[in-house]
């Protein structure tokens, strides 16, 4: 933490210059609490290793003094043991690339449910209707999805689909969108009603409706990469 705090000014941080100070915008250790509206003395201890911070409080500190993804990734499994949720930027153009590639119907979904990337496979599915803009919320809110294109939605599909937005709704609780989104769920009567289940999306079967094919069985193979949901859909046998 040293290392980037001795390369940052208080104007990084947001910070007017200190009355004099001179020439000297430098960030010292009590800057830092006052940019992130700290307890006086808190990021000494933590500097120190006096203290062991929160996760909220260690990724404060991180975007604070411009931790690099690598180094950021590092201390935080050197703290707590596990993988930071990855930061939500802007998507790479050369997602579409990846996905054109594909020959399986394959999207790429971002963590506030946005379509950041999809094949014309995927895009066939919806006919001439038009590609929704964001992908959790057409699956679990839009009528279209939840009558006609995800067969079996409320057993095969909205139990999964809402599994993951619930697990974003944690990893990411300080994102507008991502709140917003897991509010409009929690209030939606049919989703209410759902079983609660402990899986996500990956490896799931169920029965879709295609614009062009008509109902065939996929199995849902996801992964992640950048903060992004990667989805293929695989013909699935009987």
């Amino acid at each position: 933490m040293r290392h980037y705090r001795e390369r940052r000014s208080r104007a990084d941080v947001g910070l007017d210059r200190r009355p004099g100070d001179g020439r000297s915008t430098r960030l010292r250790q009590p800057d830092v609490d006052e940019a992130l509206g700290c307890g006086v003395g808190v990021y000494q201890k933590v500097e120190s290793g006096r203290l062991r911070p929160s996760p909220e409080l260690f990724l404060r500190i991180a975007e604070a003094l411009g931790f690099s993804p690598h180094d950021r990734r590092v201390a935080h499994l050197d703290l707590f043991g596990s993988e930071p949720p990855p930061p939500i930027g802007q998507p790479s153009p050369d997602w579409q690339r990846s996905v054109d590639g594909q020959r399986e119907m394959m999207c790429v979904v971002a963590p506030n449910g946005k379509l950041v990337a999809y094949n014309v496979p995927f895009a066939a599915m919806f006919g001439d209707d038009d590609i929704p803009s964001n992908f959790w919320r057409w699956a679990l809110l839009c009528d279209h999805a939840r009558d006609t294109a995800l067969r079996d939605w409320e057993q095969d599909w909205a139990p999964y689909l809402l599994e993951e937005c619930r697990l974003l709704s944690f990893r990411y609780r300080e994102h507008e969108a991502i709140r917003c989104l897991y509010l409009d769920l929690a209030e939606d009567p049919r989703l209410a009603m759902l079983p609660r289940v402990d899986a996500d999306l990956n490896g799931r079967v169920g029965l879709l409706r295609h614009a062009e094919q008509g109902i065939r069985r996929v199995r849902i193979m996801a992964a992640d990469s950048e903060g992004l949901r990667l989805l293929t859909f695989l013909p699935a046998g009987a």
